[in-house]
């Protein structure tokens, strides 16, 4: 009898758990990063609306086998728990010592810029930034170079008097402190771009939308470069042309 209860108590367990699987509802303007496979998902919008704006924060086991065709199987688990962020339009990147930390920047308005989570403790850390630090601003992508270091570029500010700036600016996540590139010949405002950080540690621009709600070409490419501190322009006008002809022959 003691173990039929055993049995019947084990299925009720795994039944409970089964059907209790955390699965998360769409969303929009939220921010990711990988580490040690474990896919980080953090805040957005679950609507089109500023109330929609959520504090969800869990990540997704890609160690584990699963299917995107039977949502059941999917390895997610919930940690907004940990009382995570209440942002959408941020970015996410990895830092620390160990590379172990989350770094969340920027996204909606009247929040911490700088938002950390600790992966090993599973806990946040309150960041005060002294000093010069940047204005506000969501639709921004960070790209991690060095040792440690975060970059930031344009986006869309908080600032009446620079909606739109093109500055770059720097974020230390060993020291917590920023500095702002002194580079003359930035390019111009971009929000809702791609950055992308080469094998040799240069910083690639990719897409995005100008001033002037122009999206920008995808043949002439503003790349950082982090050891000189300067910006030039990728053209990929041949490049294009070889791929081109190669699906025409395919």
């Amino acid at each position: 009898m003691l173990l039929l209860n055993f049995y019947i108590f084990t299925f009720l367990v795994n039944f409970t758990f089964t059907f209790a699987a955390f699965i998360p509802n769409g969303r929009s303007y939220h921010s990711s990063v990988l580490i040690d496979n474990k896919l980080y998902f953090s805040g957005g919008s679950l609507n089109y609306s500023s109330s929609s704006i959520t504090n969800e924060f869990f990540y997704l086991d890609v160690s584990k086998p699963f299917t995107t065709t039977d949502k059941d199987s999917m390895p997610w688990i919930d940690l907004t728990y940990t009382g995570g962020p209440l942002k959408a339009g941020a970015t996410t990147c990895i830092g620390g010592k160990n590379n172990d930390m989350i770094f969340i920047l920027g996204g909606t308005f009247n929040q911490s810029f700088v938002n950390q989570f600790d992966t090993s403790k599973r806990q946040w850390i309150n960041i005060t930034s002294v000093g010069n630090v940047p204005t506000d601003r969501i639709d921004i992508s960070c790209a991690n170079f060095d040792n440690g270091l975060i970059a930031i570029f344009s986006g869309v500010s908080s600032s009446n008097s620079i909606p739109f700036p093109n500055d770059l600016w720097i974020f230390n996540t060993l020291t917590l402190t920023w500095s702002l590139s002194s580079a003359t010949n930035a390019p111009l405002n971009l929000f809702s771009y791609c950055a992308v950080t080469l094998p040799d540690g240069n910083i690639l621009y990719i897409g995005g939308i100008g001033y002037y709600s122009n999206y920008m070409p995808m043949n002439n490419l503003p790349l950082y470069n982090t050891k000189y501190d300067t910006w030039t322009n990728l053209v990929y006008r041949a490049q294009l042309l070889l791929l081109v002809n190669f699906f025409q022959l395919y």
